[in-house]
């Protein structure tokens, strides 16, 4: 009698199987038929030439943000400072500490160095994590979506997007080196109040170049990007600890830093030192490009004139003038009047 019945439960599990087998099937085949019939292929296959433009057409410089520069006087005193459209300066790769590159990598993206540019258990595990709290609790974006998000597309949530931003990532690592997107991530990234990049970053809460920070507070500044709102160090610091010390286990249980050096980081109170913003003084901005600008002209063996033969040679000018000072608001690079200098 036992055995009967353990027979028939046995039938019941394979039937109960065979079920579930079928319904799957169909789901795949009606998902096939939605997809296929319902033009979104097409979309699909559009999004995926777009991206592979996108990244065609890319190069380093399209990684550099417009970065801040620094109006020095004659005796190095700070007398201006040219932001542009926002406060960034960029890093090489060789130039960021490796303690940041471990921090950033332990609390974004542990398969960095080992995915091509897509972790598809951690999409899954997103998607799982938002069916069961009904909310999105947890991000599947790789190191490389994120940049793709942040260079190429907006922030908007549809799935044409996010399709596109896998494209893209998996573009960039086919035609960039991992060292190469860490460099570009680690400058583009939006730290709160202002701040894109990590140098940006360290110089507004710290007043201090990321190089000379240490371990505890370069973990706080990478606590940041993920919620730039909910872990803002001037308004949610209790929140901005908390991630900073899940970024200090992470490197711990990664083998990046050592008991002793985890224990002491996680013990520091941070001390904000933000610089005092300097009153804006057009008259200094106006005069600092036109001096940059003459030098410029200097290296083109341009002549500066007031005066001039022709109506030709007035419009040249005009032109090249204009060609130098949009140039100087792009890339500060000269030192004009022993006035001006790049950071980087």
């Amino acid at each position: 009698m036992a055995a009967r019945k353990k027979k028939k439960k046995k039938y019941r599990m394979f039937w109960f199987f065979a079920k579930m087998q079928l319904v799957l099937l169909l789901a795949v085949i009606a998902g096939a038929c939605w997809y296929y019939f319902g033009g979104y292929a097409e979309e699909v296959k559009d999004l995926k030439t777009q991206a592979i433009e996108l990244v065609r057409h890319s190069s380093k410089e399209t990684f550099k943000a417009n970065q801040t520069s620094i109006v020095y006087a004659s005796d190095e005193s700070v007398i201006s400072t040219l932001k542009g459209g926002k406060d960034s300066y960029y890093l090489s790769i060789t130039d960021m500490p490796s303690n940041v590159e471990c921090a950033i990598v332990s609390i974004e993206d542990k398969k960095f160095f080992r995915h091509n540019g897509i972790d598809y258990r951690a999409l899954l595990r997103a998607v799982k994590a938002m069916i069961e709290n009904g909310e999105a609790t947890q991000g599947g974006s790789t190191i490389t979506m994120q940049l793709a998000r942040n260079i190429f597309l907006s922030q908007e949530k549809t799935w044409q997007r996010k399709v596109e931003e896998m494209y893209i990532a998996r573009e960039l690592e086919k035609k960039y080196t991992k060292d190469e997107i860490l460099e570009f991530y680690l400058n583009n990234i939006y730290f709160g109040n202002g701040y894109y990049g990590i140098q940006s970053a360290s110089r507004g809460y710290f007043n201090r170049d990321v190089q000379d920070l240490d371990l505890s507070e370069q973990a706080f500044l990478c606590a940041i990007p993920n919620n730039p709102t909910l872990y803002d160090p001037l308004t949610n610091i209790t929140n901005t600890y908390k991630r900073r010390n899940r970024i200090l286990k992470n490197m711990l249980d990664d083998g990046k830093i050592s008991k002793t050096a985890y224990e002491n980081a996680l013990g520091e109170v941070m001390a904000l030192d933000r610089p005092e913003t300097l009153a804006k003084n057009d008259y200094v901005e106006t005069y600092t490009y036109y001096c940059a600008a003459r030098a410029l002209m200097e290296t083109e063996d341009f002549q500066f004139k007031y005066q001039f033969s022709s109506e030709d040679e007035k419009n040249n000018m005009t032109k090249l003038m204009r060609r130098c000072t949009v140039s100087v608001r792009k890339s500060c690079i000269l030192r004009a009047t022993g006035s001006i200098r790049h950071l980087t």
